[in-house]
Order: C-alpha cells, then structure tokens, then sequence
C-alpha cells in the first residue's frame, strides 16, 4: 500500500512540475516552435543570387 502512495505522490509531482514549465513556456513572448528554433541559424545568412547565364 505504501509503494501505491508513492506513485501517486511521484505523478502529481511531475504532473505540477509540467503544468508550472508548460505556463512558464507560454508566458514568453515568442511562441516558436522547435522546427523554427532549430533553423533560426539560417535566418542571419545572405542568400546568394543565382547567376544566370
């Protein structure tokens, strides 16, 4: 019985930890998602004109 009391402690004190990290996350002001995130790099690159010939 003990061990059924600490599961369930555990999961609602994961559950808090990611409700307070998830309102954390939505509470800055850019809301991007990790496939912008991962090409911001690219973002300061001049693009090359292509030369036609």
């Amino acid at each position: 019985m003990e061990i059924l009391l600490l599961t369930v402690f555990l999961s609602l004190l994961l559950a808090v930890l990611f409700l307070l990290l998830f309102l954390r996350d939505r509470r800055t002001e850019t809301h991007r998602s990790m496939e912008q995130e991962s090409l911001s790099p690219f973002a300061t690159e001049i693009p090359v004109e292509t030369v036609r010939k």
